[in-house]
């Protein structure tokens, strides 16, 4: 029986074209999906999706409870693309001894706003999402690199095997 599990982080920090952004933004949330190609044929029972080595284009989401003036500009300079950094601290099993410890785990994301914030003007906290095209992508934690995908240059870690 499989059984899925959130890492659970505390102590979260996020920086923004490295400017730490206290209170403003809630979360963020990123999913990746393989490329597949299925495979199928005469006498089989059926297809199966068998993974290309490629990557859909991945979109992620950046909620904000408010928006101030800097947080306008930052997400509309330079064309829209802005570096993000997600840093917190998890739990995790130390292999050797057995035991659980806290361990530092970081998300980088770069990518390009794709919906530009612009104020409203009411009475009310303005809340916005960015959704971010992202372009670079990698997780890692005190042990090092986790997970990566970088568009521009064509990489991606782990590496597909054959």
């Amino acid at each position: 029986m499989s059984q899925n599990a959130s890492v659970i982080m505390t102590n979260q920090s996020v920086y923004i074209n490295e400017s730490q952004y206290i209170g403003r933004v809630k979360s963020m949330s990123a999913e990746v999906t393989r490329k597949t190609k299925t495979l199928g044929g005469l006498g089989g029972v059926g297809g199966i999706d068998v993974p290309t080595g490629k990557f859909e284009p991945i979109k992620a989401s950046v909620p904000f409870g408010s928006l101030a003036p800097k947080d306008i500009r930052t997400l509309n300079e330079n064309g829209g693309y802005v570096k993000l950094r997600f840093t917190g601290v998890v739990r995790m099993l130390d292999t050797h001894s057995g035991i659980r410890k806290n361990g530092a785990m970081t998300t980088r994301l770069h990518g390009y706003v794709l919906n530009p914030p612009v104020p409203n003007y009411d009475d009310e906290q303005q809340d916005y999402t960015a959704n971010i095209s992202v372009q670079f992508l990698e997780v890692s934690d005190s042990s090092g690199q986790i997970f990566m995908i970088d568009f521009a240059k064509g990489l991606s870690f782990p590496q597909l095997g054959a």
